[in-house]
């Protein structure tokens, strides 16, 4: 199968409604200022390597169902151990250039509001200490923010909900990819080529977000989308992009897939379906 484009270049404000008395406490954009005291005592163990709006509240209940519902199913990634306590997903950690300090004390202050701040510093502190002695692994990370409603969920959902909208307010095209497939049609490529050369791409910085369905072999499916990412990043440099401008992530069938709601707010083509949009790799434009 071809690979299909759908390109957007406009800015998206995005509204909802408040999830409840935490999230309410996150819409306002009110930061804790302990979360400094936190940054500090557990450097480097929160995020990995180191925009207030209100909910949307379907688009947080997607992202919601998805952390619950993922599962390795005996792919070796599940086993890998996991070093910090918010960036086992590549797109919740340091890493993602699209989110930034604020968004992480944003929703560490959620969960302050929720549970206070004694208890989150002192779950957090003996979360740090199981990753540093090496007995958490992806699976069970996964498992934890599932069943942690009051701290590492929020944290967590929220991210993900902030990266989600980051990629929404930037110059995006979704790219999908035939089953099995890391190729490029011939009109894809124009249409990247379009993209890059386009006002409010050049100069830019570049993301890719490879994903890889949830249907059959999952091993294979999460190194396939690594293999897309890499192919999309070639096109770049042949389109003359420079490599260092160029930052990937190959998320494979990690949360979070791309639903229908997540679909609505990227203005994804609606004749796509689960499989198409979960097929794919995201470009992003961003300075």
């Amino acid at each position: 199968m071809r690979a299909r484009v759908f390109m957007i270049v406009v800015f998206l404000a995005l509204g909802g409604v408040s999830l409840g008395v935490t999230e309410q406490g996150a819409a306002s954009g009110d930061i804790d200022p302990r979360t400094d005291d936190l940054f500090a005592d557990l450097e480097g163990s929160l995020f990995g390597v180191d925009g207030d709006s209100q909910v949307d509240e379907a688009l947080m209940e997607s992202i919601h169902d998805d952390l619950e519902s993922i599962d390795f199913h005996g792919d070796p990634k599940g086993e890998e151990k996991v070093d910090s306590i918010f960036g086992a997903n590549p797109l919740t950690g340091d890493a993602n250039p699209l989110l930034n300090t604020s968004h992480q004390k944003r929703w560490l202050s959620t969960a302050i509001a929720g549970v206070g701040y004694d208890k989150v510093e002192k779950h957090l502190k003996r979360q740090a200490e199981d990753l540093k002695a090496g007995k958490v692994n992806r699976s069970e990370w996964y498992d934890h923010v599932a069943s942690c409603t009051k701290i590492c969920n929020p944290v967590v959902q929220g991210l993900l909900y902030e990266h989600v909208r980051q990629v929404a307010s930037h110059p995006h095209v979704l790219l999908t990819f035939g089953t099995g497939s890391s190729d490029l049609g011939t009109d894809d490529l124009r249409t990247m080529e379009r993209f890059v050369d386009s006002a409010v791409s050049r100069g830019a910085q570049f993301l890719l977000i490879g994903r890889g369905s949830r249907t059959g072999n999952r091993e294979f499916n999460r190194t396939l989308s690594a293999r897309r990412v890499e192919s999309v990043k070639a096109e770049l440099n042949r389109f003359g992009v420079a490599s260092d401008a160029v930052s990937g992530f190959w998320l494979g069938y990690e949360p979070p897939q791309i639903s229908e709601e997540i679909a609505l707010v990227y203005r994804v083509d609606g004749a796509f379906g689960d499989l198409e949009r979960n097929q794919s790799v995201m470009l992003v434009a961003f300075r």
